[in-house]
């Protein structure tokens, strides 16, 4: 899950760029977060009580996930870029603090899995965790779509 999430923030990184400028980059991730609550709320077919109680847990989560994937990806790519420079200790003290950062990831994972169930029934948790895959797959789609357009074709779609 979390190869395909910083593959989907790879992607999405790219894919903003290629918008031009007719928004800045913190709009454009407004716009993508807005879309997916949107998406999930609507599989998810919460109520207005459900989606109060459960949103700002989820927003949490979140914002906890991607703090961890930001910090593991400094790891990974001063790994990539200088692991011919470091010594064997470094290297060690370096690939552990990856494992770490999954055993965060894990148990970050594990505790909103609780509070998840404590807002919402068992089916819909479930259906949390489909809609998110859901919701990447339709992002790689969009993407993959939106590069296999040639430049003009993207100025036409764009008007």
């Amino acid at each position: 899950m979390n190869k395909t999430f910083l593959l989907i923030i790879l992607f999405l990184s790219i894919h903003i760029f290629s918008w031009g400028q007719q928004f800045s980059r913190e709009e454009k991730i407004e716009r993508l977060k807005a879309q997916k609550v949107a998406f999930i709320t609507n599989k998810l077919n919460l109520s207005t009580e459900e989606a109060q109680a459960f949103w700002p847990v989820y927003n949490d989560f979140f914002k906890k996930r991607e703090g961890l994937a930001r910090q593991k990806k400094q790891i990974t790519l001063d790994l990539q870029n200088n692991w011919m420079k470091y010594s064997s200790e470094k290297k060690t003290e370096l690939a552990d603090s990856l494992i770490n950062f999954r055993l965060k990831e894990a148990k970050l994972e594990q505790a909103y899995h609780q509070k998840f169930k404590s807002i919402l029934s068992i089916d819909k948790v479930i259906k949390l965790y489909n809609s998110e895959q859901q919701y990447k797959n339709y992002l790689l789609t969009q993407i993959r779509n939106q590069n296999s357009l040639k430049p003009s074709q993207r100025e036409a779609k764009r008007k």
